[in-house]
């Protein structure tokens, strides 16, 4: 193992300890805060398509702003894995759902919505930095599909928990950076020339 992924996996291993440290009364309130900031956030609110994801391992869970945007009209899917990529089926409470390949709940049936078609996908992280440099879960999934993209990616915003920040997270040639990271106390543009994410894109709107 080389320094740099010596250094990426100790760095998971201590944030994945701190989030398993959490008791239920503080995972319950950075839950709320951060719904409270992504409810203040009106390109995603207007958003057509939107991607989430079904919390696991301690990560923030967003069932409740992923039901609001549904029952807003919002298409809202989360992801399943295929072999070596993610497909995003739409989702609701309702959705019969099955544990995947990584113990994580995935719709059981459903049509794929690609990638591009979403406007905000919202990612779970493991480390974050204010670059907009994220360190996931070690499958690359998320760095595969927003490198296919390109400029045509969707608005990727992390969700974490505030100690999740670090000054630089060690990254690898493949790894993407995303466009900014929702934490119970902020709202972080993480470009390198930001725009008003309160702002609603043309393609957006229902």
């Amino acid at each position: 193992m080389t320094g740099l992924a010596e250094r990426r996996t100790a760095l998971r291993r201590r944030l994945r300890e701190r989030r398993a440290s959490l008791t239920d009364d503080e995972r319950q309130a950075a839950e709320v805060a951060v719904m409270a900031r992504l409810h203040d956030v009106p390109i995603l609110n207007h958003a057509a398509f939107v991607a989430g994801y079904r919390a696991t391992r301690g990560e923030v869970d967003i069932d409740t702003t992923l039901t609001r945007l549904g029952e807003q009209g919002a298409v809202v899917t989360v992801p399943r894995v295929v072999g070596e990529r993610l497909e995003f089926i739409p989702w609701s409470p309702a959705t019969e759902s099955t544990i995947g390949s990584y113990g994580i709940e995935e719709p059981l049936d459903g049509a794929s919505v690609p990638f591009e078609r979403h406007v905000v996908i919202l990612t779970p992280l493991v480390a974050f930095d204010r670059a907009g440099r994220r360190l996931g879960q070690g499958g690359g999934f998320y760095d595969r599909m927003m490198g296919q993209a390109g400029t045509s990616r969707p608005l990727m915003i992390g969700v974490a928990y505030s100690f999740q920040e670090v000054e630089q997270v060690p990254v690898e040639p493949w790894d993407q950076p995303i466009d900014a990271v929702v934490t119970p106390d902020e709202l972080i543009d993480c470009r390198a020339s930001p725009s008003d994410l309160a702002g609603q894109d043309s393609h957006s709107a229902r």
